[in-house]
This record gives C-alpha cells, structure tokens and sequence, in this order.
C-alpha cells in the first residue's frame, strides 16, 4: 500500500534528498498516513464514578471468557489526578500528531466530564470496526504498588469466534508499540517480567475486529511516572511515543 512505503520513508535514519524523489510524491512524504484510520480510546470517563450511572456502570456482558461490566472509574495518581483526565488528554495530543501526518482519526468518547459516562468497554472494542479503522489503541494508565514504574502492552489471546481474526495482528501491533515506546524514551515496566501481556479478560480487545492493543504508558501511583503523566510536557512525550509506534506498525 503508497501510504505503508511512505511512513517507512519517514522513518528511516537516511536522509533523503527531495530532489531525488519522483515527481508528485512530495505531497504524499509530507503526509505519510493518508489513507489510514485510527481509532482512539482514551480508557475510562470521569462520569463512571458518579453515582447516577450506576445503573450504566452495572451492565454486564459475556465478553468471549467472562463476564465483566460496563466500564470503571479507572485510578488516579496519590495526588488525586485521575485516569480518565490524562487518557483524555494524551489521546487528543496523538490524534493530532497524526492528523497532521494525514491519518483520519477517531476518539471512543468525546468528552472528558463528571456527567458523561462510558461507553461501555464492549462500545470501545466493536469502535474500531464501526469507523472502519486500519486498528485501534486504548490509553490507560496503571495503579500498582508505587516502587514500580514503566510501561506495558496488553494483547488479545486467541479466542475462537471473537479474537480470531485479530490476534496475531493484535501481536504485531504490541510488539511495533513496544519498540517504538522503548526507542522514544519511555522506560518498560519494572514490575512486570516482560512489557507484554497476552490476555483474554479484557473486553476492550475481545469485542474488537481491527488489530487493537491497551498500552498502559505508566504507574500512576509512581512518583516519577505520576509527575510525567500529570503534566502537558510529558502527555505530549507519550502521545508521540504511541505515534511512533502506530507508524512503525504501519510501515509492517
């Protein structure tokens, strides 16, 4: 496909010189992902805490292995910053770093309010397919014990008749963001044996029909990766560590 050559003339350590290329592709080098759309989900919602979407929030659904509910008012840093807030905020930053390379892009929610709740986790994972995305990545931050930091990538087990189709993709995804994180700077997991994990409790991946992953870019309850997460500098540096990662799927 032009657009997957072009994203890997981007990315290439040798320069190159815009004289040499063939005439009418200069448009095309400037916009590398044209022709490519992805969807974004920024975990969670700060409504799901609010007690009037409890209701919503108790809905439950099979999801391929168990039953799980709607959605959860995901975690916070000690200094009481939540989740939802940096998903939402880091999201925005990459949908724009890949506008501006070309890509349309679609965001799971669109708002980040104490009076909105949702979608559901089951409406997350069947996004992707619905705005006809090339894959989808969920943003969330983590909440283990505060001596561990980094981050890491959840993929989809196999599982016939949900995830079938998508697994190994879904892999090679995991694997593209992993590289491409660990080369924009953001440090690994110290808490896990490994940056990848491969499950099948999560109904985010097991309703997807597009090659999707969770990248938890960090341990909210960790100082350092707290203080990162909390602020406009260090969203912006994980929005285009995931950008480069999405590219460097797309040069595959």
């Amino acid at each position: 496909m032009k657009f997957i050559r072009i994203a890997a003339l981007v990315l290439s350590a040798t320069p190159l010189s815009l004289g040499a290329l063939p005439a009418g592709t200069v448009q095309a080098f400037d916009s590398p992902l044209t022709g490519v759309v992805v969807a974004i989900d920024p975990g969670h919602q700060l409504g799901n805490s609010n007690a009037k979407f409890a209701a919503q929030m108790k809905q439950k659904k099979f999801n391929g292995t168990i039953v799980k509910s709607c959605n959860t008012t995901g975690t916070a840093t000690n200094q009481g910053f939540p989740e939802a807030t940096m998903n939402w905020r880091v999201a925005n930053d990459l949908k724009k770093i890949l506008e501006n390379q070309g890509a349309t892009v679609h965001l799971t929610r669109a708002v980040n309010s104490s009076n909105s709740w949702g979608p559901c986790v089951w409406d997350r994972g069947a996004f992707g397919a619905k705005v006809k995305a090339n894959l989808m990545v969920s943003i969330h931050g983590d909440g283990a014990a505060a001596r561990g930091y980094g981050f890491h990538v959840i993929a989809p087990v196999k599982i016939k008749g949900w995830t079938s189709d998508i697994s190994a993709q879904s892999r090679v995804l995991a694997h593209s963001m992993i590289s491409a994180m660990k080369t924009s700077g953001v440090a690994p997991s110290t808490y896990l044996s490994n940056p990848l994990s491969v499950r099948s409790d999560q109904s985010t991946l097991n309703f997807s029909n597009v090659p999707t992953v969770i990248v938890e870019l960090g341990n909210m309850r960790n100082r350092a990766d707290a203080a990162r997460m909390s602020s406009s500098q260090g969203q912006q540096f994980y929005a285009r560590a995931l950008a480069a990662g999405i590219a460097k799927y797309l040069q595959r």
